[in-house]
């Protein structure tokens, strides 16, 4: 149900536009029925007895609703050509040629049961004045031709009139049961209506939080391991760093540990990070950690944790001591639900403006995800980890060919192995900037190499099926998470520039079609069984 409009509309957005991907198919099998039921009508027409003037207006009608009803059949194999304000059109012929039809074979037959079919078919539309017209033509149209004919100013002209012997007040009766039928029929298709949108929304909510849920459990238990791994004394724990007396430990990595630790001389707190002991025989780990001294001391910003000291070649455990940071990580604060509004404005400001710094430093972050982003308790967005970021006068053989990086959040071509630029960071970003509106990550598979496929060759979940994401901000992730590096962003501060842009619903137009050139190449993947469940809840 996938269907691309002028303005990138999405299609699970809202319950009503859940609808719209069943409102097509089944439009498109009723035309089929259609189709049959013309048949039948030319031959009754030609088979039975009738007023012939009648007959042949009703040919005509017929075949102006059929030919009608081929070119609305054809527009409609492409989603995005469906507007149920055109098909009005054929609504009102179909309405037409059923009262002529009652006509040719009488206005007390029962004819009119077709006519209140088509009532209920056409008035489940998304658009209620157009059902209110349908509705009203049916009915006051037979309301006149009844009132002609039991008040005796016209004969009955159907081949099967009214008994000479039927009363007046019977006739009356009659009429008034049939338009309470179309009128049960209006109300029944708006009432049904309104509950499959009722039911898909909750559905829709259901989701939402589900996928939301999984996505806090996945991190509780990254927090819950390292947790296990922290709080306590370390090997070096006592023992004296550079200028820094160590004490417990606050987290453990991929490369070392992380101990609290106090100034000898100024009692300044701060965290000094060491590398592990079993990795210090290998060239290549020390290597990546002086590069991370030099990462550091290289971006000047108020959203990179500052460095306070950091050892030199000759020391015999290689260290750097940070300031010692106090708040929760963005995976921390998802954990209360999405970020969103002027909080993940602030978030995508501060953090682009870091990626830009780096940018022009020509260091990749490589690593950019939740639990590297930290919101300090003066409500300051610092990066932190740059141990595994790459910088451009260095080669590629510290990490030995390997893809490194957390697979949810890397670009494609990260994902593929291949050599990285800036460009990866802003990706990353995006992620993060999908995990924070919608409450799940991006990707999810069975294992790694499944979810690095995933990376590489499918497109997220529809981000506005897990959450309030505008059209326009959907195109915008469309453009930021494109698989071709040279579709997305190219920068942080595009990426911020244009981010603020969908958030006031002001995307330029050119980027609103890239995007939809995109949605057709790459498009949304919709939620497993969502889809498929709204559409049996509307039927």
């Amino acid at each position: 149900m996938t269907t691309i409009r002028a303005q990138v509309q999405t299609t699970l957005t809202t319950a009503a536009d859940a609808l719209h991907g069943e409102e097509i198919a089944r439009t498109r099998l009723f035309l089929q029925v259609g189709w049959i039921i013309a048949v039948v009508v030319v031959g009754a027409v030609l088979a039975l007895p009738g007023d012939p003037r009648i007959g042949r207006a009703l040919l005509a009608i017929v075949a102006i609703t059929v030919l009608g009803s081929f070119w609305s059949y054809g527009q409609l194999r492409i989603p995005s050509n469906y507007d149920a304000r055109q098909l009005n059109v054929l609504a009102f012929a179909a309405i037409v040629s059923g009262e002529l039809g009652i006509l040719y074979v009488g206005i007390f037959s029962a004819a009119p049961l077709i006519v209140a079919l088509g009532v209920f078919f056409f008035c489940r539309t998304e658009h209620r004045a157009s059902a209110i017209g349908v509705y009203a033509l049916a009915a006051l149209s037979h309301a006149v031709h009844s009132t002609l004919v039991i008040s005796g100013l016209i004969p009955d002209p159907g081949f099967s009139p009214v008994r000479a012997d039927c009363s007046v007040e019977a006739q009356i009766a009659g009429q008034l049961i049939l338009q309470q039928l179309y009128a049960g029929c209006f109300f029944l298709a708006r009432i049904t209506r309104k509950t499959s949108l009722k039911a898909i929304d909750q559905l829709q909510k259901a989701t939402r939080l589900a996928a939301q849920r999984d996505a806090q459990v996945a991190e509780l238990r990254q927090d819950l391991d390292r947790a296990l791994k922290i709080g306590g004394p370390g090997r070096f724990t006592g023992h004296r760093i550079g200028s820094w007396e160590l004490g417990t430990v606050l987290g453990r990595g991929a490369m070392g540990e992380v101990y609290e630790a106090t100034h000898t001389k100024t009692q300044q707190v701060g965290a000094v990070k060491l590398l592990r002991r079993e990795l210090l025989s290998d060239p290549h780990h020390v290597e990546r950690f002086f590069r991370e001294v030099r990462i550091a001391s290289q971006i000047d910003s108020p959203n990179v944790v500052r460095v306070l000291e950091a050892s030199s070649p000759s020391d015999q455990i290689p260290f750097l001591a940070m300031e010692l940071l106090r708040g929760h990580t963005l995976g921390e604060v998802l954990r209360a639900g999405p970020l969103t509004g002027a909080r993940l404005a602030g978030m995508i400001t501060q953090i682009g403006g870091v990626l830009e710094l780096a940018r022009a430093a020509g260091i990749v972050h490589r690593d950019l995800k939740p639990h590297n982003l930290f919101l300090t308790e003066d409500g300051v967005w610092k990066v932190l980890d740059f141990g595994v970021a790459l910088l451009a006068d260095t080669s590629g053989t510290l990490t030995q060919g390997a893809v490194i990086g957390t697979p949810a959040y890397m670009a494609p071509e990260q994902a593929r192995g291949e050599t990285v630029d800036h460009r990866a960071d802003v990706y990353a970003l995006a992620a993060v900037i999908y995990r924070c509106l919608t409450g799940r990550v991006p990707f999810v598979a069975k294992d790694t190499p499944a979810l690095l496929y995933a990376v590489v060759h499918v497109m997220p979940l529809r981000p506005s099926a897990f959450g309030p994401v505008t059209p326009q901000v959907e195109a915008f992730l469309a453009l930021a998470l494109a698989k071709s590096r040279d579709a997305r962003f190219q920068t942080a501060d595009d990426l911020v520039r244009h981010y603020a842009e969908a958030d006031d619903n002001a995307l330029p137009p050119e980027l609103l079609e890239r995007a939809r050139m995109l949605a057709r190449r790459y498009p949304w993947t919709e939620p497993e069984k969502l889809a498929p469940a709204a559409a049996k809840v509307a039927r």
